[in-house]
């Protein structure tokens, strides 16, 4: 069956991810705005939020997602309120796609600003209880030694991930959110869809009547999502993520409003990309270990493919880059038990 390539649907945007700028704001649907916040010295280079005026003669404004907390951030998206002819007083609600903090950032500062809810998925929110933000339940230090890591490159590795363990322990929720849920946002109702695969407690918005989803995380236009990068761990994060990926069928057609990088659509074709690089890298991995059973998830690793070359890869990604192949090297393995 063919499928329909992916396209960009804001030049704007696309123009900026490749200059290395931060895209000016941008009326994304009637009363819908895209801001992006810098992530400086980081890849992707920024994140949306996204302010939804509610119309019909209010001033209300509802936010998704709230980009990384800097003062830097801060002022720009006062400045990018108040270009919408609102204050951030008026701001009622902050919904979370999930829990890391270059989505989470700046949420208590507009909480303390304005008195708006903060909601995310409860699974989520526990996870911020629980300080799992990164570690996917487990300790890094122990899976550093059981992936194979040598002694060499786990303090580097180690330090990496503590830096980012407390990333987003400080925000506030309000509301707890589940599948299902419907939001109002005032001229629109968005439909909470839960989508586990890069975070446990992720979410996706479809936006009712609109033909497009607040995607965060979940599908991107160029990166391919990690997975399992936040939230307890669970025995098959992979195979869950290709559930939520089927979970957004019905918007197949729809325009896909991402947290990093451009607009594009339709999701559906982009879900298939991410889906399929994802079986071809659990079959690579697969024929790793039939040629050599004994490989290390960090000797596997060595011998997959990643952009750039496993040597290339920053340092500051090979712990989400050795946690991906321990869940491939662990599907394999699944795979060949299931078949004896």
């Amino acid at each position: 069956m063919a499928v329909d390539p992916v396209r960009t649907t804001s030049d704007n945007q696309r123009n900026a991810l490749r200059a290395g700028t931060i895209p000016t704001i941008e009326e994304v649907r009637p009363g819908i705005h895209a801001i992006a916040l810098d992530m400086p010295g980081m890849q992707p280079p920024y994140a949306f939020s996204y302010a939804i005026l509610a119309g019909d003669g209010s001033r209300a404004v509802h936010v998704v997602d709230a980009g990384l907390d800097t003062d830097a951030n801060w002022a720009a998206f006062g400045e990018a309120i108040a270009s919408l002819d609102r204050e951030l007083a008026d701001i009622e609600t902050v919904t979370l796609t999930h829990l890391h903090f270059d989505h989470t950032g700046l949420a208590n500062r507009i909480r303390e600003a304005s008195g708006a809810r903060v909601r995310m998925h409860a699974d989520e929110a526990a996870a911020i209880r629980e300080g799992l933000q990164f570690s996917a339940g487990h300790d890094v230090g122990d899976m550093l030694g059981e992936w194979g890591v040598p002694e060499e490159w786990r303090e580097q590795l180690l330090a990496i991930a503590n830096s980012r363990a407390d990333f987003g322990a400080t925000v506030v929720v309000d509301d707890e959110l589940a599948d299902g849920d419907t939001l109002d946002l005032g001229r629109y109702r968005a439909f909470v869809i839960h989508t586990p695969g890069h975070t446990t407690g992720h979410i996706c918005l479809a936006l009712e009547d609109a033909d497009a989803v607040f995607t965060g995380d979940h599908v991107l236009p160029l990166i391919n999502p990690g997975v399992a990068l936040g939230g307890k761990r669970t025995a098959d994060p992979l195979g869950e993520y290709y559930e939520s990926l089927e979970k957004l069928a019905p918007y197949a057609g729809a325009e896909a409003l991402p947290g990093h990088g451009f607009r594009f659509a339709p999701l559906g074709s982009r879900c298939a990309e991410i889906r399929e690089h994802h079986e071809a890298r659990t079959r690579q991995a697969a024929e790793c270990l039939s040629a050599e059973p004994g490989l290390t998830v960090w000797q596997l690793a060595g011998k997959l493919s990643w952009t750039g070359g496993w040597e290339n890869l920053p340092i500051v990604s090979r712990v989400s880059a050795l946690a991906q192949t321990d869940m491939h090297y662990a599907r394999v393995v699944r795979t060949a038990a299931a078949r004896q």
